[in-house]
C-alpha cells in the first residue's frame, strides 16, 4: 500500500510539474504554423526575432501572477553600473515585450491605458499614433527619456490588448544608435504572432 500511495504521489507531482511549463500553441492567429524557431513569451506570443535583433532574455519566473516578459538587443555589450550599483550589460539599442494577463478583455485594457499614461508621465513624448502590425492594433509613442541618468536617450513604444493580456513593446536606443526607434518597434512587431 506504501508503494501504491508514493508512485501515486510521484505522479500527481509529475503532472503539476508539467503544468509549469510553457504551452506551445499549434498555430498563430495570423494563420501560419507554430514555428518553433519562435521565442514564445508566455505562450502567447511568438516571435521571429527580426535580423540585427539577438535574444537575450525570455522571463516566465512571474508567470503565476500572469506577467512574462522577454528582451531582444542590437550592438555588442558594453559593461555598465546602472545607478543602483549593479552591473549589466548596455547594448546599442534594446526591445522588450511584457504581457499582463488578467482575468478579463476589459481588465487588460485597463492595464494598456494605465501603460500609456505611466509612459507619458515618465518621457519626453514627440509623437502619439494608432498602428496596426501583423493584425494587432496599438498605441504607439515615440519620446525622448527625461531621466539623465538614463544611459538610453530616446524610444518608441507600443501598448494593445490581445485577448486577455495586455501587450507592451518597448525600444530603447542610445544616442549612438544609428536606427530609428519607431522603425525599429515596427520591425519588431510585424514579426510577433498571436496564439490562435
Amino acid at each position: 500500500m506504501k508503494k501504491l500511495a508514493a508512485l501515486l504521489l510521484t505522479g500527481a507531482m509529475g503532472l503539476c510539474l508539467a503544468g509549469c511549463g510553457q504551452n506551445i500553441p499549434v498555430a498563430a492567429a495570423d494563420g501560419a504554423e507554430w514555428d518553433d524557431n519562435w521565442v514564445t513569451v508566455g505562450g502567447i506570443v511568438g516571435v521571429e526575432t527580426p535580423a540585427g535583433l539577438d535574444s537575450r532574455e525570455n522571463n516566465d519566473t512571474l508567470g503565476a501572477n500572469g506577467m512574462y516578459y522577454a528582451t531582444w538587443s542590437s550592438g555588442e555589450a558594453e559593461p555598465y553600473v546602472n545607478e543602483d550599483g549593479k552591473d549589466t550589460d548596455l547594448y546599442d539599442a534594446q526591445v522588450y515585450l511584457l504581457l499582463a494577463g488578467s482575468k478579463s478583455a476589459g481588465g487588460a485594457e485597463e492595464s494598456a491605458a494605465e501603460w500609456v499614461e505611466m509612459a507619458s508621465e515618465r518621457y519626453n513624448i514627440g509623437t502619439t499614433s494608432a498602428e496596426t502590425y501583423n493584425g494587432q492594433e496599438f498605441t504607439v509613442i515615440t519620446y525622448t527619456f527625461s531621466s539623465e541618468t538614463n544611459p538610453y536617450t530616446y524610444g518608441a513604444s507600443a501598448f494593445g490588448v490581445y485577448r486577455n493580456y495586455a501587450v507592451s513593446a518597448e525600444v530603447s536606443c542610445r544616442e549612438s544608435y544609428d536606427g530609428d526607434a519607431k522603425t525599429v518597434l515596427a520591425g519588431f512587431l510585424e514579426n510577433c504572432h498571436y496564439a490562435a
